[in-house]
């Protein structure tokens, strides 16, 4: 009787473990590495998202253009309780030239006082290009796919980690959600939440970001960048 009811505990361990093994596809893992990689590295692109934490929320419109000299087109809106800003902050690159508009207070200036050329490229900096393929599956605990859809849930130390190597974060939850096309994401939505701890104070983390990113062959500026005032040189 020990020996019967031994083998089918042991049968039944045997599924659970291929339960959970089955619940984590490497290969999707690694699709979503591959396709954030070649996103990272597009020419041009129009991304929209919002950034929504506890007490505040970010509107973000961001235009870049870099097949010849390097374009620039961002929008930035800020909702922090009955306060409402959807003009909060907007800048530009065109000609060479950079163009701030600051709630209002227009300037403009030259690519070079923020370290670029007329002709320069910007690279998005891809963080987990040093992992293997084996940590890169290790930072995630679980994966989902749906059509072109990947679900993930985060390893919440790992992320932690990553936001803080001091230790002084701690998440309950994480997920992301991505959708891939074309070896590309076009849609993404990453979730956590937590607690931050520095001495003897702590806040609640509650972070959700959200992106949408397609092809872009124009930008539209403004038709009154000209009249941005020019700064002057200090003396």
């Amino acid at each position: 009787m020990k020996k019967i009811l031994t083998l089918i505990i042991t049968c039944f361990l045997s599924l659970s473990l291929s339960g959970c093994s089955n619940s984590k596809n490497n290969e999707d893992i690694l699709a979503f590495f591959n396709a954030l990689d070649n996103t990272l590295n597009l020419k041009s692109a129009q991304i929209s998202g919002t950034l929504d934490m506890k007490d505040s929320k970010l509107n973000v419109d961001a235009q870049i253009l870099q097949k010849e000299d390097l374009q620039v087109a961002s929008n930035i809106g800020l909702v922090a309780g009955k306060n409402v800003q959807n003009n909060f902050l907007n800048f530009y690159i065109k000609d060479g030239k950079t163009y701030l508009n600051s709630m209002g207070t227009k300037t403009q200036s030259t690519v070079d006082k923020i370290g670029l050329k007329k002709n320069s490229k910007l690279n998005a900096y891809n963080p987990f290009l040093d992992l293997t393929d084996d940590e890169l599956c290790e930072l995630f605990d679980s994966s989902k796919k749906e059509n072109d859809t990947y679900t993930f849930k985060i390893n919440t130390s790992k992320l932690a980690t990553l936001l803080d190597n001091m230790g002084s974060v701690k998440l309950d939850n994480a997920t992301l959600e991505a959708t891939i096309k074309n070896r590309k994401i076009s849609h993404m939505i990453l979730s956590f939440t937590g607690k931050q701890t520095v001495d003897e104070a702590s806040a609640d983390i509650d972070i959700s970001i959200e992106l949408s990113i397609k092809k872009l062959n124009k930008i539209n500026f403004p038709n009154d960048l000209d009249s941005y005032t020019k700064e002057t040189a200090e003396d």
